[in-house]
């Protein structure tokens, strides 16, 4: 008896909480997209473009985290779409790869994308990024 007293407790007590939550916090979504390019050698104009999904209607995404693998090719990226523009760069020019928290808000419809700077068309690298986050109401 002692057992189902304390799991009706339990249970009460998780459904209070859940209910309890705001709106908006009970309709998070998580996200996450990855985008790559097998060679930086083949993008014109020298400039990596890596496009993710749309953002769905009725929802605003929240990047939370971008990371990458971008090699000697560039010492940063740019994360573009609808109104954004945020400039992410390496921790350290030596490293191949970034990994960077960040809060970037795309609203419905925009499209997110990764711009790298590839100058140096000599170099054939794999880039790959991959956004974080969450998909919120708006």
């Amino acid at each position: 008896m002692r057992f189902i007293s304390m799991s009706v407790g339990v249970v009460v007590a998780l459904v209070v909480q859940f209910y309890c939550l705001p709106a908006g916090a009970q309709a998070l979504v998580p996200y996450q997209a990855t985008a790559a390019v097998s060679d930086s050698a083949s993008c014109p104009d020298r400039q990596c473009i890596l496009k993710f999904p749309p953002v769905p209607a009725g929802k605003r995404l929240v990047v939370a985290s971008v990371s990458a693998q971008i090699g000697d090719v560039s010492d940063q990226l740019v994360l573009e779409g609808g109104d954004v523009t945020y400039f992410v760069p390496k921790s350290h020019p030596d490293l191949g790869y970034l990994s960077a928290p960040v809060t970037v808000y795309y609203n419905a419809g925009a499209i997110p994308t990764a711009r790298i700077f590839a100058p140096n068309t000599t170099q054939h690298a794999s880039l790959i990024v991959t956004l974080v986050g969450r998909l919120v109401a708006p």
